[in-house]
């Protein structure tokens, strides 16, 4: 079935002339560059060389996490007694990066550590009574948790009572009612009383600050644990889509450095599995190539195959292991697609598609992979999405949620708390679980909420454009400063431009099966042939369609190609809107 030709809303974003002329005379920027800046927030001399100059030596203080000192105090009990300490992760790429950073820094301390991640299906999300009652048979004497066990004020209970102190290293956001787990320290950014000045760090961001802090504690060199673990710090943050502002800026910039010549042999095997050779890595590698792998692990098989990469010694085993998260994350592949045919299946055959949130179920669909299917229909219908995979033999589904920007989807899955069996998430993401039985009571009071709070305008795909200019301001100088703003990913998304009313000179249907589209446009005094060459990735189908316009309305990223010693201007287009519409 052939798409409909649909345009997105172009939001020009408002920047602040009077700041804007400020910088240009102060920091000595273009007009442009000014604009970018200002629309980051970035409206004074000293942000903006902040921003584009981040150095290790503005990270903040790791004891400025709340509880940090106390996290301190206790492992070094546990250090100099040699009591054995068990650490517990999650089974995402934040959790198994978490995870491998505490124990690989606890080991070097001379540590007595186990480390334990959950399988999605088979042991759930966050801590359980289960692995206390394992962790008091085997003598633990404490548990630190990371990137979970903010919410598990019974579980940590349970441990106390059993002679198990917790840590809790976790950025999820605590109860709505403020209640904490009564835990030996509880460092998390989002507690109430925190004062730390950044909070939207990841859990492996909170474990590299307070395994930093420990080491400071100590007595040793904080700038040799830095360069040890900005490398698995850099995975964790882009893999959980944390922002790329602040000290996430600073930790995304160095460790993608420390990432092309990392120690770690089953690291350095996985990213010779997905990056060139000589090749820099980018933000694109770690969210597009080494996440989704590092994810596999739990959404197919095994979570520990991700753990084990990156705790490895041996060659041998890292090129095994990078090779095996390879062949996992291409059956992921596979099987999203065969589960995305289905929900679309399952939307079209109602009216769903015109609800306020999408709330999709059916028997057998798997637990590891309801997350992506749901971020899929998010990007499909714009609106909150539900996706619930029910277990046929227990009755009980586990579920993800994806929200768009207007919707809160943590505080909207809390309002529906009676439904569920549990629950917990973020502003944009939730995962839960729930009874089939309640999938339709959950469905209605998720959809009520949504419609009572978004507008038609919430629910219209939209694009922030940075600016409308004309192409003939164009030329590599203006290219190489809006490239000082990277590393770009979330937050910092590579800039948006607008040009209208452009002149195609030449359009052809360029792939496998002409799936890609490529317009050379005329711009007068831009490349050496006064052409911009655009390409429009997966959109060949609208050639035809678009052929009968004589100029259209671009909205776009641009880039320099090289190719056989030629650099040119390029365009990576986001959206188009011929002149007329």
């Amino acid at each position: 079935m052939k798409r409909p030709f649909i345009s997105k809303r172009w939001h020009i974003v408002p920047g602040s002339p009077d700041v804007e002329a400020t910088l240009c005379r102060e920091v000595g920027v273009s007009p442009v560059l000014a604009r970018l800046l200002v629309q980051r927030g970035l409206t004074t001399s000293e942000k903006v060389d902040n921003f584009l100059n981040p150095t290790l030596d503005r990270l903040h203080d790791p004891f400025l996490l709340p509880d940090a000192e106390k996290a301190c105090v206790r492992l070094k009990q546990a250090l100099n007694q040699k009591e054995n300490i068990l650490v517990h992760g999650d089974y995402d790429g934040d959790g198994v990066t978490s995870a491998a950073l505490w124990t690989r820094t606890l080991q070097t301390l001379g540590g007595k550590v186990e480390v334990f991640v959950p399988h999605r299906k088979r042991d759930g999300y966050d801590i359980r009574v289960p692995i206390i009652e394992e962790a008091q048979a085997n003598d633990v004497k404490l548990i630190v948790t990371t990137d979970c066990g903010i919410q598990r004020v019974d579980e940590v209970e349970h441990a106390r009572e059993r002679g198990i102190d917790v840590i809790i290293t976790d950025h999820h956001t605590p109860k709505t009612n403020g209640d904490l787990p009564n835990a030996a320290a509880v460092v998390n950014p989002h507690r109430h009383d925190s004062v730390y000045p950044f909070k939207d760090i990841a859990g492996v961001g909170v474990a590299f600050k307070t395994c930093e802090a420990l080491t400071r504690y100590l007595g040793f060199s904080a700038d040799k644990f830095r360069a040890a673990y900005l490398d698995l710090t850099c995975i964790g943050t882009l893999t959980d889509v944390m922002p790329i502002l602040d000290e996430n800026r600073i930790i995304v910039k160095y460790g993608l450095e420390a990432l092309r010549n990392t120690k770690k042999i089953g690291l350095k095997a996985l990213v010779d599995e997905c990056v060139e050779p000589g090749k820099p890595v980018t933000p694109y590698d770690i969210g597009f190539k080494i996440g989704p792998r590092l994810n596999a692990a739990s959404r197919i098989d095994e979570t520990t195959h991700a753990l084990d990469v990156l705790l490895t010694k041996d060659a041998e085993e890292g090129k095994r292991l990078a090779e095996l998260l390879s062949k996992l994350n291409m059956e992921r592949r596979e099987l999203l697609s065969q589960m995305m045919d289905e929900a679309m299946e399952e939307v079209l055959k109602s009216d769903m598609a015109e609800t306020s949130c999408l709330v999709v179920s059916r028997n057998s669909w798997a637990g590891g992979m309801v997350g992506l299917v749901a971020g899929r229909l998010r990007e499909r219908f714009w609106r909150p999405v539900v996706v619930i995979g029910i277990d046929p033999t227990t009755g009980e589904g586990r579920g993800s949620a994806r929200s768009i920007e207007a919707f809160n989807i943590f505080e909207a899955v809390d309002s529906c708390s009676g439904f569920l069996i549990e629950y917990g998430g973020h502003h944009q993401a939730a995962g839960l679980s729930i009874s089939a039985d309640s999938v339709k009571g959950f469905a209605q009071r998720m959809n009520e909420i949504a419609k009572g709070c978004l507008t038609e305008e919430d629910m219209t795909p939209s694009i922030d454009v940075a600016l409308e200019i004309d192409t003939s301001i164009l030329n590599s100088a203006l290219i190489r400063e809006i490239e000082s703003l990277a590393p770009f990913w979330h937050d910092n998304d590579v800039p948006m431009f607008v040009s209208r009313g452009l002149p195609i000179a030449n359009m052809t249907r360029m792939g496998q099966d002409g799936k890609h589209l490529k317009i050379q446009f005329r711009a007068e005094g831009v490349n050496y042939n006064n052409m911009i060459d655009a390409l429009w990735w997966n959109q060949g189908e609208f050639a035809d369609t678009l052929a009968s316009f004589s100029s259209l309305d671009v909205c776009y990223t641009m880039e320099i190609n090289e190719f056989r010693g030629e650099r040119k201007i390029q365009f990576i287009i986001k959206d188009i809107k011929p002149p007329e519409w």
